[in-house]
C-alpha cells in the first residue's frame, strides 16, 4: 500500500484515513501506522469505500478479537460473516435520539472497539456525536473530580417500565446483566481517566441514595457536552468508522424514520 496520510476530524477526537484500501491485504507497515493512528486518535474514519463484510472483519481483526453483536445476542463472528443491522445499528433504540454512552458498561469489561459502515443513512439527522470520555476529568470541579475518582457505579442490562418508555424500547432483553465499575476508569498505561457512566444502563452510585446518585452522575456527565471534546460525523454512504469505546462516548441524533439508516456493525474486544 502507498503511504498513509492521517487528516485530523477535531481537536480532540478522530483522524480520517487517506491512501488506505480496505479490499487489500494489510502489509507490516500498514498495520503498526494504523494502530499508532489509533492509539492517538481513539476514531479512524475511511470515506467512500463500500466495503463487503469480510473486508470489514479483516480491518477490526487489527484492533482486536471480532465479535457479532446482534441485538440480545453475543456470539462468534465467522471471517466471512456479514452482519447489517436493519434496526438502526443501534439495538433495541429504535427510535429518536440516544444519550451519550459506551457499549456493554454492564458486561465484566465493555467492549474494546466498535465499528460502523454505512450502507444507507438518511437525507438528514441520524449523526454520530462522540465525546472524548478521557477529558471530563479535567473539566469537574476538583471537589467533585476526588468524588469520582472514588466512586462505583452499578450497570445493568434491564429495559422495563419507566426505561422503556423514555428511551422508546420496543424489544427489550429478557435477562439483566449487572456489573460494578469505576465512574472514572484508570486508562491502561496512562495517566488518564475515562468517564464511565451512561444515562441509560448506569443505575446506581454505590453508597449513595437515589436521589444524590442521580444528582452526581448528571453533574460528572454535564461536560459530555462540550463541543470542545466532540467530534460530529454525518454519515454519507460508504462510511467506516472506528472508535476506542472504553474512551469515548457516543451519541445518536434524530432522523426520519421512513428514511433507511442502515449500518454495518462490528464489535471488536
Amino acid at each position: 500500500m502507498p503511504a498513509l496520510e492521517f487528516r485530523p476530524l477535531s481537536d480532540r477526537v478522530g483522524a480520517e484515513i487517506l491512501g488506505l484500501d480496505l479490499s487489500q491485504p494489510f502489509d507490516t507497515p500498514t498495520t503498526a501506522a494504523l494502530r499508532d493512528a489509533y492509539a492517538r486518535h481513539h476514531l479512524l474514519l475511511v470515506r467512500g469505500q463500500p466495503c463487503t463484510a469480510a473486508d470489514q472483519a479483516r480491518f477490526a481483526r487489527l484492533f482486536g478479537e471480532v465479535e457479532l453483536r446482534e441485538r440480545n445476542r453475543i456470539q462468534a463472528m465467522e471471517p466471512d460473516a456479514q452482519h447489517v443491522s436493519n434496526v438502526r445499528a443501534d439495538g433495541v433504540f429504535g427510535r429518536g435520539d440516544l444519550d451519550f454512552h459506551l457499549d456493554q458498561l454492564f458486561q465484566p469489561m465493555p467492549l474494546k472497539a466498535l465499528i460502523l459502515a454505512a450502507i444507507e443513512v438518511p437525507e438528514a439527522g441520524g449523526d454520530t456525536v462522540f465525546a472524548d470520555a478521557t477529558a471530563v476529568p479535567a473539566l469537574l470541579p476538583a471537589a467533585l473530580r476526588a468524588e469520582a475518582e472514588a466512586a462505583t457505579c452499578r450497570h445493568a442490562y434491564t429495559f422495563a417500565g419507566s426505561l422503556a418508555d423514555d428511551w422508546n424500547v420496543t424489544d427489550a432483553a429478557t435477562t439483566t446483566l449487572s456489573q460494578l465499575q469505576p465512574m472514572l476508569w484508570p486508562v491502561p498505561g496512562s495517566a488518564d481517566r475515562a468517564l464511565w457512566v451512561n444515562k441509560l444502563t448506569t443505575v446506581e452510585v454505590l453508597g449513595r441514595s437515589a436521589e444524590e446518585g442521580r444528582g452526581m452522575m448528571a453533574a460528572v456527565r454535564a461536560p459530555l457536552y462540550d463541543e470542545a471534546i466532540q467530534y460530529r460525523h454525518h454519515w454519507q454512504a460508504g462510511d467506516l468508522v472506528l472508535w476506542n469505546n472504553r474512551t469515548l462516548q457516543h451519541a445518536r441524533t434524530p432522523f426520519d424514520e421512513t428514511q433507511p439508516r442502515t449500518l454495518r456493525r462490528t464489535p471488536i474486544n
